[in-house]
């Protein structure tokens, strides 16, 4: 009877409720990952987009190549590691829940910090900025592929959905993730850093693994911790 008190109180949010087919999640996050391999090697073997970095850069400048510049530098890892940190702060004064705050946090990460890994793996070259009219500077020499600034805004979308879902808000992340994924998308390859496949494949990583890394972290994880009661 305590114990469905304590649920009435304070029910489960969005981002704690269980898998209903864990097994298929792992299953699509397991293909996500061998489909996103698999392009970022075709790509690095024909760069076959490397026009199209070309075309976009030629539009950076002005005011778009600014905010351009800016983004870019705006959520490098560095920077977007305290982002995530300063917003789980917020969904716990929000929430009023550590806990909760700390899966957010690690939701976003785990989805997003393995492309790392991926990016040594295919170890795909930069696009060619002796074709760029407006190289970016200072020049970037690790893995193009995938975008690790496009995947992170999509872990970040994606787990504010798994935050938020079963709400009236469900709708926002939706919305807000797809036109800032847009324009973050769009910026990378206009900084000249980033191929549309780079970016198409982070897109695919995050939609595909953030809700297995959510199952483990979640369901695996956090389900061995003790719930404190409310207060």
């Amino acid at each position: 009877m305590t114990e469905l008190r304590r649920t009435r109180t304070r029910p489960l949010t969005g981002i704690e409720r269980a898998a209903q087919r864990p097994l298929v999640t792992v299953i699509v996050a397991v293909i996500g990952a061998i489909a996103v391999v698999a392009l970022g090697s075709v790509m690095k073997a024909t760069q076959a987009d490397q026009s199209l970095v070309v075309a976009v850069n030629n539009g950076h400048t002005g005011a778009w190549g600014a905010l351009a510049s800016f983004l870019y530098k705006a959520i490098e890892p560095l920077p977007a590691v305290a982002i995530t940190l300063v917003i789980a702060g917020i969904v716990w004064a929000v929430s009023r829940s550590l806990r909760t705050a700390i899966l957010f946090g690690l939701t976003v990460a785990f989805t997003w910090l393995p492309v790392a890994a991926v990016k040594i793996l295919v170890d795909r070259p930069r696009p060619d900025a002796a074709l760029l009219a407006h190289p970016f500077s200072p020049l970037q020499t690790d893995g193009s592929f995938p975008s690790g600034h496009t995947a992170y805004v999509v872990a970040l979308a994606i787990t504010f959905w798994f935050l938020l879902r079963g709400t009236r808000y469900a709708w926002l992340p939706i919305v807000l993730g797809t036109v800032v994924t847009a324009v973050v998308g769009v910026a990378v390859v206009s900084d000249g850093l980033h191929f549309p496949t780079d970016v198409l494949g982070s897109i695919v990583w995050a939609l595909t693994t953030a809700a297995a890394v959510r199952w483990l972290i979640v369901d695996v994880i956090a389900s061995r911790v003790r719930r404190r009661p409310a207060r």
